[in-house]
């Protein structure tokens, strides 16, 4: 399978091989083998975490491939093998007097192990009305190039979904640390845009560790239209942070956001029409298809 995916800011080529082992009877429950390659072109914005003015931002390539995975039945175990490359350069958008980051081009190789389980019974992949899901990735590897040095990452996520009557209430939370430093100004993870710290830009909040949790309210209306499962209303609380390092990890200093929505699930994925807040951020209208 080969597929091309191409946005303003992230254009993507990727294929993948995908090999069933036939080791037990029930197609649902056997393992399988499969192989990933992909090259990507992407605009990374930076902003000012206490004032989200943005600064210089950055054009990324990459290339990535897994080609070992087994996973068995409803929870999928998946161990592999993971490498790409990446070249990080500057491209000045906006100009800022107090960026301070790095402003040359940076490439690097990373190789690693990767363990990955995945627990899933929601009863719907978008606008779940009961079940949980839980996903825990372990990463162990090392960097060369202009990048060196090894690196450790864990990366946990769980969502628990309950219904009563006509009113359901999804409880998500996010944890993700990794072990590399804060080589170049250049963090792993970021937070910020609709539903993942709303009224935060996209990737406005950046660091090595991030916390975040989110409680969702929704009420299935009435009508429900061709090509849809439905119409759903709902408003969303959320609490998070981006940290460079665990030592500054602070409950005290999560910032919070906020929002209300109209939503559809539809044949493409979900779609949302919301009004998003943030003390610390600000007032915005999002339009948003696919799963924040």
């Amino acid at each position: 399978m080969a597929q091309t995916a191409c946005r303003s800011a992230r254009c993507r080529l990727f294929t993948e091989l995908y090999r069933p082992l036939n080791w037990t009877a029930s197609t649902a429950d056997d393992w399988f083998v499969s192989g990933y390659a992909g090259l990507e072109r992407n605009r990374i914005s930076r902003y000012n975490p206490a004032t989200g003015d943005e600064w210089p931002s950055f054009a990324a390539i990459s290339s990535s491939s897994v080609p070992i995975s087994a996973n068995p039945g409803a929870i999928s175990v998946n161990c592999a093998w993971a490498g790409r490359a990446l070249i990080l350069r500057t491209v000045p958008q906006l100009f800022s007097t107090d960026y301070t980051g790095f402003n040359q081009r940076v490439s690097w190789i990373e190789d690693a192990l990767r363990a990955r389980v995945v627990v899933d019974q929601l009863d719907f992949a978008s606008f779940p009305q009961s079940g949980y899901r839980g996903e825990a990735q372990v990463w162990a590897g090392r960097r060369s190039g202009t990048l060196s040095g090894n690196f450790n990452r864990l990366e946990a996520e769980g969502t628990a979904v309950r219904t009563w009557g006509a009113h359901t209430l999804n409880l998500h939370a996010q944890l993700q640390i990794a072990d590399q430093g804060n080589p170049a100004g250049i963090e792993r993870y970021a937070l910020g845009g609709f539903h993942q710290l709303s009224g935060y830009q996209a990737g406005q909040l950046s660091g090595n560790d991030v916390l975040f949790a989110r409680l969702t309210w929704y009420r299935r209306l009435s009508q429900t239209p061709a090509l849809t499962r439905g119409f759903f209303v709902g408003g969303t609380l959320e609490a998070g942070n981006a940290w460079v390092q665990s030592s500054d990890i602070r409950l005290t200093r999560l910032r919070t956001g906020a929002s209300l929505f109209i939503g559809a699930d539809t044949g493409v994925g979900p779609l949302f029409l919301g009004i998003t807040y943030a003390p610390q951020g600000s007032t915005g209208l999002a339009l948003f298809i696919g799963r924040p």
